[in-house]
């Protein structure tokens, strides 16, 4: 069950990674805003180039680097159509409703072809995330917080989470949910 909600998890993203490329297989769109995540490493599409030191500066203090990336603005992401989870852990004062792209649309928007990913927050943390971990949770790559553009200084620009059952997670679904993300590199 969970190999089948896999495959039509990566059935539909590869159709919205045409969409968004406008219907060519090989290309992702250039994003015309400000880039809030960039997935680099083990991608098909990428629409910047190669890394670089001096264009790359934060990403080369986090000792990062890429030979193929796909760089995604809010629009972009949005396009990728939208969900909402609503998340809660000890001893937060109250839940959160986040919303988002599925994180298994982006990473097949950008043409994945790794089996893990690490998320990268703005001040170092790093989540490793692999292909069972993704089939087995709805993971959501959020960009809005009760309503609200995550931005930079609270918990954006992106924050990466999965609904529980019951509602509250543990200290450990909590650190499996990470905050400030940046950049994700794919292996």
């Amino acid at each position: 069950m969970k190999t089948l909600k896999l495959v039509k998890a990566v059935a539909l993203a590869v159709g919205i990674s045409a969409l968004i490329s406008g219907g060519a297989a090989a290309e992702l769109a250039k994003p015309t805003g400000a880039v809030i995540l960039t997935i680099g490493g083990a991608v098909k599409y990428n629409n910047q180039p190669p890394f670089n030191k001096f264009n790359d500066a934060f990403l080369h203090t986090q000792e990062y680097s890429f030979e193929k990336a796909a760089a995604f603005d809010r629009a972009m992401l949005e396009k990728l159509g939208t969900v909402t989870t609503t998340i809660k852990a000890e001893p937060w004062p109250r839940a959160v409703t986040l919303e988002g792209p599925r994180l298994i649309d982006v990473l097949m928007a950008a043409g994945w072809t790794g089996s893990k990913i690490t998320t990268v927050s703005m001040d170092g943390f790093a989540v490793e995330i692999t292909a069972a971990d993704l089939a087995a949770r709805d993971w959501i790559l959020a960009i809005k917080s009760d309503g609200v553009p995550l931005g930079i200084g609270g918990h954006g620009p992106v924050w990466i989470a999965y609904s529980v059952p019951g509602g509250t997670g543990s200290a450990e679904d909590e650190s499996r949910w990470p905050w400030a993300v940046f950049y994700i590199s794919a292996e």
